[in-house]
């Protein structure tokens, strides 16, 4: 499957952009279950954690 993290980003709900967002955040493993698209969103995530700003990653979160 060749798609980056904002076309994989685009193809997940809000709702798991958020539950993903927190277990990164919290530092809890991922599902082992993850689609190929899940996969794609969460290592673009965990980029953001460890090389970029960890803040960003707040955007996931539902109000």
């Amino acid at each position: 499957m060749d798609l980056n993290f904002e076309q994989a980003e685009k193809m997940i709900s809000a709702q798991r952009k958020d539950e993903l967002a927190r277990l990164l955040w919290q530092g809890n493993p991922l599902p082992e279950n993850l689609t190929a698209i899940e996969k794609i969103f969460a290592f673009g995530l965990y980029t953001f954690i460890e090389y970029e700003d960890k803040q960003q990653l707040k955007n996931y979160f539902l109000e």
